[in-house]
């Protein structure tokens, strides 16, 4: 993801100073209040937690009362999330292969993840054993890029300069996200959408056009270079037709699904 005539990107950093306040704020504190009731005694897993704000809101919200876990594959996202938090519990795991005994949490909350694992079926099977008997899992996907008016803006200037995109953002709609919780075996299967405002301070677009997939390995360093380049450039002039309050940004949409794990 970097280039030779270019700083490398820190994602953590990135994600952290402006995707969280932008977005991934404002949608976990939505799962949040979705998962209310939620006791003292509640043991919560937030699955593929990235820098942790899922965890953050809970602990916030409980006081400390419940046990909250974060586990995410990226170990850089890991140590963010534990230099922003050490209280909390922050471990590096893999969704196909949870390092978490049988029935070990009541509830397991999941925000934008579970489009990224490679296999579905085996990520799903590993929440329903690591959930208790009646467990509650409530997870969130995008739902396609054409109904996120920026993010479609910044992509189709992406697009015009690498070629077609492997975006696994937007790759999980809510009719083949509540298939899938069927298809695991989880039972009473709900599937809403949420819109809320994105609001961004910053937006590298540059990270944005990397975070689409593009195979770029037939291109020379210099020549991606001059690419991203030109997406940064062009994508300039989206960002000021989005511009808002100081910032920029548009409403953008949901799958949030909640299921139960069988007795």
């Amino acid at each position: 993801m970097s280039q030779e005539f270019a700083p490398r990107p820190n994602f953590p950093d990135v994600y952290e100073a402006s995707l969280v306040p932008a977005i991934f704020e404002r949608y976990a504190r939505d799962l949040v209040e979705r998962a209310r009731p939620i006791g003292a005694s509640h043991r919560i897993l937030d699955l593929g937690c990235g820098t942790g704000i899922i965890a953050r809101v809970l602990h916030e919200c409980l006081g400390g009362a419940a046990s909250i876990v974060g586990v995410d594959v990226n170990p850089a996202m890991i140590q963010k999330a534990r230099s922003i938090a050490p209280e909390l519990d922050f471990r590096e795991g893999n969704a196909m292969a949870l390092p978490f005994a049988d029935a070990s949490f009541d509830l397991v909350l999941c925000q934008e993840m579970l489009q990224f694992v490679s296999d579905r079926t085996v990520a799903l099977g590993e929440v329903r054993r690591v959930l208790s008997p009646g467990g509650r899992f409530i997870v969130s996907t995008w739902r396609p890029r054409s109904e996120q008016p920026l993010h479609d803006a910044l992509g189709r200037v992406a697009e015009r300069h690498l070629g077609r995109s492997n975006d696994k953002r937007w790759s999980l709609d809510g009719a083949a996200l509540g298939r899938s919780l069927t298809e695991a075996g989880f039972l009473h299967v709900q599937v809403e959408t949420v819109s809320l405002l994105e609001h961004f301070h910053e937006l590298s677009t540059r990270m944005n056009a990397l975070a689409a997939n593009f195979d770029l390995s037939g291109l020379s360093e210099a020549e991606k270079e001059r690419r991203l380049a030109a997406i940064e450039a062009e994508s300039a002039d989206v960002l000021a037709r989005f511009a808002i309050d100081g910032g920029f940004g548009a409403p953008t949409t949901a799958n949030v699904a909640t299921a139960i794990a069988p007795p």
